[in-house]
């Protein structure tokens, strides 16, 4: 089966609609895509679990539903005993107790015949795994037998009807093997981030830290152990991580921290105030030489003043994100200039009038590509990202240009690169509601798991 057939049988599945061959639906139960159970079993453990539930308090899975279900019908036994009860009752609340004791006894021999709960246990044991929503529906030419999504079909119907332009003449199994592939590497990642999470205490923007020192390459005891390091020296979580990342290329924590404050003394010394913006400003330089770094820096930002006006600390955080940038700071400011024109033009309809800054994500957009030519091209491009991105409920309006920001670079489509960022957050919540950390780490690095 091709992905394109695939596509078509998960979206039936989706919407408890099933119109499958034999074949077709064989290759799905193979890959774990759906689940099979027959009729009667199925009718059977709905019943079974609708008694123990009521009457236990449990599942059918709980080893102690037997014994507890036991103990609930002793009770209403004594009570239909009690003469006073009946006296009291009505004939319909008498009646349903009766019923209610017919119901248990049935019950508990069910879960004390080995044989029948084969089946039973297995379809419970099977309901964690069925995709959100999902029910068991029937195929008329495949005869009585139900059938049902699970929850890695819906993720890879997800996965797939994003990308099916690409792969829709792919087999199924060749595509799942990419997915699968993809997923280990978000779960792995998933840890790693927990594992980092867990060792950063800071109360505002504690996401940025974890993605900075996520972005660290080698083993993450190695990264959390650095962390704490720069940590006591710096005694700021912010330049602890630059501190961290900066430390291979200047031979280690002590010397990284040496040359931020060596960037830090040149900027003031040149004029600029100590503030905490600046100062922060300064992480930029560690990537230069440090006379060639702080002249790139007071040119990029006097071309900045030049632009936007003086007087406005944001644009030293505009100077640090250009400084990386091709180009002189001539070239690199004029793209800038032409960045935020384009956001201005191609901003979505009513947003116009509401007079958006653009001039972070103009930053941001140009320190991306390397001529004037590429702006209007990735400007469109983050556009359809905040569009999608809003579409898909990951973002809102508030953060959605920071989040297109981070991922406008992912490879594949708009749709693709949403994609791929539900995927990490389903991987980062964990069974729990995504959060809105959970988002801005996806979003940080989408790039790093496109297919």
């Amino acid at each position: 089966m091709n992905c394109r057939r695939a596509g078509l049988v998960l979206r039936g599945l989706a919407r408890n609609e099933l119109d499958v061959e034999s074949e077709e639906i064989d290759e799905l139960l193979a890959l774990g895509l759906a689940l099979e159970a027959d009729p009667d079993d199925l009718a059977m453990a709905t019943w079974l679990q609708g008694v123990v539930q009521a009457h236990a308090q449990t599942s059918i899975g709980d080893p102690n539903a037997t014994a507890a279900l036991a103990s609930t019908l002793r009770e209403t036994e004594e009570r239909l005993k009690s003469d006073w009860f009946r006296i009291k009752s009505s004939k319909v609340e008498i009646a349903q107790k009766e019923a209610d004791r017919v119901a248990m006894r049935r019950a508990i021999a069910l879960l004390n015949d080995a044989t029948t709960m084969v089946p039973i246990a297995k379809i419970v044991s099977e309901a964690q795994s069925l995709a959100p929503g999902a029910r068991y529906c029937a195929c008329e030419r495949l005869g009585s037998e139900r059938y049902a999504l699970t929850h890695k079909g819906w993720r890879v119907r997800a996965q797939l009807e994003a990308r099916l332009e690409r792969f829709a003449e792919v087999p199924l199994r060749s595509f799942l093997r990419t997915f699968d592939k993809a997923e280990a590497k978000m779960l792995a990642f998933s840890k790693d981030i927990a594992a980092l999470s867990a060792n950063v205490w800071v109360r505002k923007n504690r996401e940025h830290i974890v993605i900075g020192l996520a972005k660290v390459d080698g083993p993450r005891e190695q990264t959390i152990d650095a962390y704490k390091s720069a940590l006591q020296a710096t005694k700021e979580a912010d330049l602890a991580v630059v501190c961290v990342r900066n430390a291979a290329m200047s031979g280690g924590i002590r010397e990284a921290q040496k040359r931020l404050e060596q960037a830090q003394a040149a900027l003031a010394r040149v004029g600029y105030p100590r503030t905490p913006i600046v100062m922060g400003a300064a992480k930029s330089i560690l990537g230069f030489a440090l006379e060639p770094g702080v002249l790139r820096f007071v040119e990029i930002h006097r071309r900045l003043e030049q632009a936007f006006g003086r007087g406005q600390e944001i644009l030293f955080k505009f100077t640090s994100r250009l400084m990386p940038a091709t180009g002189t700071p001539a070239d690199i400011v004029g793209r800038v200039v032409t960045a935020a024109s384009s956001l201005v033009y191609q901003s979505p309809a009513g947003e116009r009038a509401h007079a958006r800054d653009v001039r972070s994500a103009a930053v941001a957009l140009a320190s991306m590509v390397k001529t004037q030519d590429a702006i209007p091209p990735i400007v469109a491009r983050f556009r359809q990202i905040e569009a999608e991105l809003v579409r898909a409920g990951i973002s809102v309006m508030h953060n959605v240009e920071a989040d297109a920001l981070e991922c406008v670079r992912c490879p594949g489509t708009p749709q693709e690169v949403v994609a791929t960022v539900s995927a990490i957050l389903t991987q980062l919540a964990a069974g729990r509601q995504s959060e809105r950390a959970d988002v801005a780490i996806a979003v940080a690095f989408a790039k790093r798991f496109a297919y």
